[in-house]
């Protein structure tokens, strides 16, 4: 009678620790946003019109947000960049250049990514 007391005592000890060990495998994972998550098409703007007083690039977000991107990234970017090309970015708010404009979203990319469509691909 003892040893199947002991055996009983394993058997709850065992579960017990399975199930403590699948508790924390059922965490949400913490970490940090994925980098390019954010869909933007390019939009050229030739300058001399209403919506487009001068010459420059903008991407226009999912949402038909407008944003003026600066930084290293976009730099490198802009020999690069063709009218209506879909990319995949990440950003942050930057500082108006002392000649940009007042009415303008200017942020900074940390990340750009050029989508490549295939068949299938949206």
């Amino acid at each position: 009678m003892r040893h199947l007391f002991a055996l009983h005592t394993f058997a709850r000890l065992g579960l017990a620790a399975t199930f403590g060990l699948s508790a924390c495998n059922g965490q949400e994972e913490v970490a940090p946003d994925e980098p390019c998550a954010t869909t933007a098409t390019v939009r050229f703007c030739y300058g001399l019109t209403t919506m487009c007083p001068t010459q420059h690039t903008t991407l226009e977000l999912s949402d038909g947000t407008r944003i003026r991107p600066t930084g290293k990234v976009w730099e490198a970017y802009l020999p690069k960049q063709v009218d209506g090309q879909v990319l995949r970015v990440s950003y942050e708010p930057a500082s108006k250049p002392t000649s940009g404009e007042n009415n303008v979203n200017y942020v900074s990319l940390s990340c750009l990514e050029q989508q490549v469509l295939r068949c299938g691909n949206e």
